[in-house]
């Protein structure tokens, strides 16, 4: 297998000192490279994960793997950032850096959770704003890579901007959506944006089978303890395996339906609902996380029945 290497110093992208696992070494081949200056953004979640050990397989040592800390991840994100940290030091890999928002004079706030409980509001999300992501994940890896490639930048260079995107339909689009987001409202010459999972054509179920061959942790699903894209299972699962988590998200959802601005557009976290609905009863919650049957007749279906598999 080829390993990769270059003469640029500090950027260079040298071979992983370990031996790639072979049940997914073919899965990459030499037209996958991805040269330095190379960073990561690793979310904590599966496609991020997977996406590091894809680069561990196939020899590709990136300049930094940047975890954006909201200080809202649940416990179990934490706890896998610090064993895949150990991970990644037993596998020749570089260590994972993190990165926080700094608090200003005018927004003296240290987490989203704190942003959005000073502010007497919910996360932006549960208004339709994506503006969460750019303001808590986005810049602060935007100003740690400017200042830590401040010379290289300077002299004309660009760095390449890793996003763990998967192959899959859902995350495809996302991909899409997210030119807007990671590339801002319009590009940016400094970033070159890949999504290394797309080309090396993983989905999720090709991550996990990645993640677990490699002997690394399987983590999961990555996001804010109080995200409002949370489903309702997931929010019942919440109440009752972390009811500190939910009483946080019902505090805030009081806070803002009394506050300065009120909740007249929204009902909760969850947009169309609040959390505080959940029924404290189990097999209650359970019912109300049940998705609810939409009325009328359902039309026939003009699709073709898919070719059976040889």
């Amino acid at each position: 297998m080829t390993h990769l290497a270059t003469t640029a110093g500090p950027l260079a992208a040298t071979a992983a000192t370990s031996a790639a696992p072979a049940a997914v070494a073919h899965k990459i081949t030499t037209s996958d490279a991805i040269l330095a200056p190379l960073v990561v953004s690793f979310g904590a979640g599966v496609d991020s994960t997977a996406m590091v050990v894809g680069f561990w397989t196939y020899g590709v040592r990136p300049d930094l793997i940047l975890f954006a800390d909201t200080g809202d991840e649940l416990e179990e994100t934490y706890l896998h950032v610090w064993l895949f940290q150990a991970w990644l030091e037993a596998h020749g890999m570089p260590g994972i850096t993190v990165v926080r928002r700094k608090p200003t004079k005018r927004a003296p706030y240290e987490t989203i959770y704190e942003n959005a409980w000073q502010n007497e509001t919910l996360y932006d999300l549960a208004f339709g704003y994506h503006s969460c992501s750019a303001k808590w994940k986005v810049e602060p890896q935007d100003k740690y890579v400017d200042a830590y490639f401040r010379a290289h930048l300077d002299a004309g260079g660009t760095v390449t901007r890793c996003i763990g995107f998967d192959a899959g339909d859902r995350d495809s689009e996302r991909a899409c959506k997210s030119r807007g987001t990671f590339a801002a409202p319009k590009a940016d010459p400094r970033w070159t944006y890949r999504y290394p999972l797309q080309e090396w054509g993983w989905d999720r179920a090709a991550c996990i089978e990645v993640i677990r061959a490699a002997g690394a942790p399987v983590p999961i699903k990555s996001a804010c303890g109080l995200c409002p894209a949370r489903t309702k299972p997931e929010i019942v699962e919440l109440r009752f395996t972390r009811p500190d988590v939910f009483a946080r998200a019902v505090a805030l959802e009081e806070r803002a339906r009394n506050g300065k601005h009120g909740l007249r557009s929204v009902k909760g976290l969850g947009r169309r609902f609040a959390w505080s609905e959940c029924p404290s009863d189990p097999v209650a919650a359970a019912e109300w996380a049940k998705p609810k049957k939409r009325g009328g007749r359902r039309k026939k279906s003009t699709q073709l029945p898919l070719p059976l598999a040889a």
